[in-house]
């Protein structure tokens, strides 16, 4: 018989020790430098694991996950800085997609973020997870601390006004961040479902390392906070 698990994927310890203290019947396993939790969460089978930063660790974690855990869907959940002016510190951003903004083939004739083999430059999330991440993450947070919208990823710590902008215009992202995109093409490689969920730590501005160091355990805590009550629904 087949047993359904859900992977829930942190880059940093913030971002899962408050799911790890929650979890039960845990058992744990290591591949290669990524430790792996499995168990109950809310009463679901899970593995939960911190994936590293940036996205050749996610996508290394991503897809050990899939292949020794028999994994049916992902959340990922974790901080981000805010793109969108409207976005305050705290809110929290569903990914509807994602996008490699630092992906660029353009001196081929591709546009910016297009991966050589792909059709489009956005990872379309499972609207079903997102439905669901989005009624919870309104329960615990209230509706005007919510937004759906595209997540860009990149190699980089985003900290500039005119990065921030560029991005923001050219993709139309809300947020950004180090991991998301990188999970999403390993989820669809294998045609599974995801979703990536990022609470603000801060403005990707010049003030964002200000704003991360103090806001990460909050906004870590609010992601998490999220995920379990998903996990009750699914």
């Amino acid at each position: 018989m087949f047993l359904e698990r859900i992977a829930i994927i942190g880059a940093l310890d913030a971002e899962i020790e408050i799911l790890l203290k929650a979890m039960q019947e845990t058992k744990k396993s290591t591949i290669g430098r990524t430790v792996f939790f499995q168990g109950k969460l809310s009463g679901k089978n899970v593995v939960v694991f911190k994936c590293g930063v940036g996205k050749v660790n996610a996508a290394i974690g991503s897809n050990t996950a899939i292949l020794k855990f028999d994994v049916s869907k992902i959340i990922f959940t974790g901080i981000a800085g805010a793109i969108d002016k409207n976005l305050n510190i705290l809110d929290l951003v569903i990914s509807t997609d994602l996008v490699q903004h630092d992906f660029d083939l353009t001196g081929f004739g591709c546009p910016l973020g297009l991966i050589d083999g792909e059709k489009s430059i956005k990872f379309k999330a499972d609207e079903t997870l997102v439905k669901i991440a989005y009624d919870s993450a309104i329960k615990i947070l209230g509706k005007n601390k919510v937004t759906l919208g595209t997540i860009a990823t990149g190699d980089q710590f985003v900290a500039n006004k005119k990065q921030v902008d560029f991005i923001g215009d050219t993709f139309g992202a809300k947020a950004t961040e180090m991991e998301g995109a990188a999970v999403a093409q390993v989820a669809l490689n294998y045609n599974l479902p995801f979703v990536v969920l990022r609470a603000m730590s801060d403005k990707a501005d010049g003030s964002a390392h200000m704003d991360y160091n103090e806001f990460k355990p909050l906004a870590a805590e609010h992601s998490a906070k999220i995920v379990m009550s998903m996990l009750e629904t699914l």
